[in-house]
């Protein structure tokens, strides 16, 4: 099971049994948001082992825009000079 998804759960368990247990609902309520701050920083650990196709850079299918390779008009140029 994802963890994320554990600590979600148990965070909606925890906030299940504050309702229900109106005498400690406060110690329930602070276990579940023990249980939100954890679930939270499970997605935080994921999205720094896995960023993303954004956290490329700005390298497009074309080339790299940083030193005009990938500039269509660049190319363009350069096939017309030859």
């Amino acid at each position: 099971m994802n963890d994320r998804v554990g600590c979600r759960e148990m965070e909606l368990l925890c906030r299940h049994r504050a309702t229900l247990d109106t005498a400690h609902g406060w110690k329930w309520l602070g276990q579940a948001e023990r249980w939100r701050e954890l679930a939270r920083r499970e997605a935080a650990s994921h999205y720094a082992r896995h960023p993303g196709p954004m956290a490329m850079g700005p390298n497009t299918v074309e080339g790299d825009c940083r030193n005009g390779e990938g500039n269509v008009a660049n190319r363009l140029k350069a096939a017309v000079r030859r």
